[in-house]
């Protein structure tokens, strides 16, 4: 297995970088005021797994049909994180960003880890190879085995004007947490035409299509309204939120989706 060493200029701690490189829409219908199931449970705690990934590196591929399979599994919400710095590389990912490449340095400097792809990370607090499963493994194992501390509940998601009006609930708020919300593309499917996967067709499962954290959060009902990108079938979203403390530890999390 190969490794290539970059450097990125981004405005947050530098890392080496070490990249495995194995040689590695439909317009919407009019909108309506929709109900949501948040099919969590809540009775038990609830694993994040994050994975930070790319469609031009060829490791990752192993990581996202990994990825698909955990997101099955009661008690574990996946997200699929796309970033940037493969861009330059011969295949522009359309669903990259640079804000999620500064989230994954952010839990490199916290976790003091390498920054890399395919990268994992669950409930903020540990990170490893994507495509390990044993490993995954036995990081649920111990997430599980923990109380859950707090709580999250989506009530219901009205989309109106491009916009997802979400109606939740949190107990327990840990003080000093943020509460992040993601939009989430449940599958994609890409024909990548360059770089290291030219040729492969590649899907990914709950890739995020917008993100924002908000701060100071409190105990109760509350409501928030979140940018739905241009093109999504409704059928195909979910809503995601979590709460994370300052330690990036994540204490509870719920998902939804919409229901036609």
């Amino acid at each position: 297995m190969k490794k290539l060493r970059y450097l990125l200029l981004l405005p947050v701690p530098l890392f080496t970088l070490w990249f495995c490189t194995s040689s590695s829409s439909v317009k919407n219908k009019e909108d309506n005021n929709l109900k949501t199931k948040t099919y969590m449970p809540a009775s038990k705690n609830v694993a994040v797994l994050e994975l930070f990934t790319s469609q031009g590196c060829s490791s990752c591929p192993s990581a996202d049909r990994l990825l698909e399979k955990y997101s099955t599994k009661d008690n574990v919400i996946t997200l699929s994180f796309h970033v940037d710095y493969w861009n330059s590389l011969g295949w522009k990912d359309p669903y990259s960003s640079k804000e999620f490449t500064k989230r994954q340095y952010d839990y490199a400097s916290a976790l003091n880890a390498g920054v890399y792809t395919p990268q994992l990370v669950i409930n903020g607090q540990s990170e490893m190879v994507g495509s390990d499963a044993g490993k995954i493994d036995n990081t649920l194992k111990k997430v599980w085995s923990q109380d859950q501390s707090s709580e999250v509940s989506i009530q219901s998601v009205k989309v109106q004007n491009g916009k997802a009006m979400i109606n939740y609930t949190l107990k327990g708020n840990p003080a000093n947490a943020s509460l992040n919300i993601a939009v989430v593309e449940k599958r994609t499917v890409t024909a990548i035409k360059g770089g290291e996967n030219r040729g492969v067709t590649l899907s990914g499962t709950n890739v995020v299509r917008n993100f924002q954290t908000l701060g100071n959060v409190k105990d109760g009902t509350n409501s928030y309204s979140i940018e739905m990108p241009e093109g999504l079938d409704k059928g195909n979203v979910s809503i995601v939120l979590y709460l994370q403390k300052g330690d990036n530890e994540i204490t509870a999390a719920s998902q939804a989706a919409i229901l036609m």
